[in-house]
């Protein structure tokens, strides 16, 4: 049998685990795993079966056009839409809000104060339609 994919980890600043839990509750996504009171914990968006694990740890940050190359991607029918969600909830909980792009169609956030090596790219779902 061959390996299995299972998870994908990324680095967030210290004590702002809860913080990106409740960001990532925007796109349905729900904690899966979580030791105590653990600065990490396991991320799932059922039904998939692969697992994000967000890690708290105290490095440096990478600028935002540089980790532009790392992100978690979703698919949404409406990804400007589902941006300003995430926009709207930065501003109510002051933090840093920046957004970009590589077409109409594949778009990409930063929450420069909470995530370290990587963004949130939301793509239409036409990307993947042949």
């Amino acid at each position: 049998m061959s390996p299995k994919l299972h998870h994908f980890a990324f680095n967030i600043k210290p004590n702002t685990l809860e913080l990106v839990l409740e960001m990532f509750k925007i796109f349905d996504c729900t904690l899966s795993f979580r030791d105590g009171s653990s600065r990490w914990c396991m991320i799932e968006q059922k039904p998939l079966a692969i697992d994000i694990q967000i890690v708290e740890k105290n490095d440096k940050q990478i600028p935002t056009e540089i980790k532009t190359s790392t992100h978690i991607a979703f698919l949404s029918e409406c990804p400007a839409e589902d941006i300003q969600k995430i926009e709207n909830w930065a501003k109510e909980n002051s933090l840093t809000f920046q957004k970009g792009g590589w077409s109409e169609k594949e778009l990409w956030f930063d929450l420069p104060d909470i995530f370290l090596n990587f963004v949130i790219e939301v793509m239409h779902t036409s990307v993947v339609k042949g």
